[in-house]
């Protein structure tokens, strides 16, 4: 797709035309699903530790729910593409889900102990306002677990793999730790954040910053 043409689109168009062109089992072999896997495993084991199911955990931008697949976990899971939630459906496992545009959650205040927002804030083009929506359906206390990748890493892993257009199409917003700072400045306190998949090396050099970051 090209670049103006991808501008032209609404976030809801973008993300059913990729859905439509870049399946999601391709993410979870080879390579890329080796890197994914190390991801998951660091989410499952925070909300794991953090004790928490079913009606007290959101997943906004859940895909095609493969994140709790195969875990005892059953999160409410929203996302604002219906290809991507039709895929997710026939997973079965009993998921309450949703479409729904992570900027107009419909949830009352203070609804859920915990939010995730794995891969997401780099498919809108004003994340802020994400997380602040997010910080309206959370109950004071409560934690939010992000990731965002590093494009220019996961662009060049693109290119080796001869997948094109080399950036993936429907990412709008650059993410970066400083920029991730900023944006939880706002009604948040971070509590965790490290890169991934080698926490020791610099983000410039590493695929994903991921944080968890508690309401104010």
């Amino acid at each position: 797709m090209r670049q103006a043409a991808r501008h032209s689109l609404s976030e809801r168009e973008l993300h059913e035309y990729v859905a439509g062109v870049e399946g999601h089992d391709e993410q979870l072999t080879g390579v890329v699903g080796f890197f994914n896997r190390r991801v998951r495993h660091h989410i499952l084991t925070r909300i794991s530790a953090l004790d928490v199911n079913g009606r007290d955990l959101l997943e906004v931008g859940c895909g095609e729910g493969h994140m709790f697949d195969g875990t005892a976990i059953q999160p409410v899971q929203v996302d604002i593409s219906m290809t991507r939630l039709a895929r997710a459906s026939a997973l079965g496992g009993g998921q309450s889900l949703l479409c729904a545009d992570g900027y107009r959650l419909p949830f009352r205040d203070g609804s859920f102990r915990v939010v995730l927002l794995a891969a997401v804030l780099e498919h809108t083009r004003e994340p802020w306002r994400i997380l602040a929506e997010v910080r309206r359906v959370l109950r004071p206390g409560g934690r939010v677990v992000i990731v965002v990748p590093n494009d220019i890493t996961m662009s060049a892993g693109r290119l080796m793999l001869r997948k094109f257009p080399i950036r993936y199409p429907d990412h709008l917003t650059f993410t970066t730790p400083g920029r991730m700072r900023r944006w939880l400045a706002d009604g948040y306190r971070i509590v965790e954040a490290f890169h991934l998949p080698i926490p020791q090396l610099p983000f410039a050099i590493n695929l994903y910053h991921f944080v968890v970051a508690q309401r104010a």
